[in-house]
């Protein structure tokens, strides 16, 4: 951030806009929002379709769920999504459909293993890591060079 806040500073300096990178550094965000809320309109038709079958097969909850979920995990390989937007979009789908009361119980069981699989296959994040590129302390990390320590926790029980 840093870095950025540099180039920015002698980018002014020198006369140029920063009107042109703006714009361009917030295409991604608006792609990956639209990615998200794609998917999440897949998975809530997926999952209504595989409640349907389920139901005129006349399924047990536990079979239904294994449908639901085959068929949810299915569309996520196929779509490629990054486990982030996979995990984004199954939450969006999860509230609509509960919203509209479209949620059977078999396929809130299917959404929650789904979910705990993409939850799984995302890379471990430690708060408070430092370590950034180009020495940079990595998000959540101290700007200080070091140093500190000391103070420990506030609570206190009640004696």
């Amino acid at each position: 951030m840093r870095t950025l806040l540099v180039l920015a500073a002698s980018a002014l300096a020198s006369g140029a806009s920063l009107t042109g990178p703006a714009v361009a550094l917030s295409a991604p965000v608006i792609t990956a929002q639209d990615e998200v809320a794609d998917l999440a309109a897949q998975i809530q038709a997926a999952i209504v379709n595989a409640q349907n079958e389920a139901e005129a097969a006349g399924l047990a909850p536990d079979e239904a769920a294994a449908i639901i979920e085959n068929s949810v995990q299915d569309l996520i390989i196929a779509s490629g999504a990054s486990p982030m937007v996979a995990a984004q979009a199954l939450a969006s789908a999860r509230s609509t459909l509960t919203a509209s009361g479209q949620l059977s119980r078999a396929a809130s069981n299917a959404v929650s293993s789904v979910q705990a699989a993409v939850n799984a296959s995302m890379p471990a994040i430690v708060p408070g890591a430092g370590g950034g590129a180009g020495g940079a302390p990595g998000v959540g990390g101290s700007v200080s060079a070091g140093g500190g320590g000391g103070g420990g926790s506030d609570y206190r029980p009640g004696t």
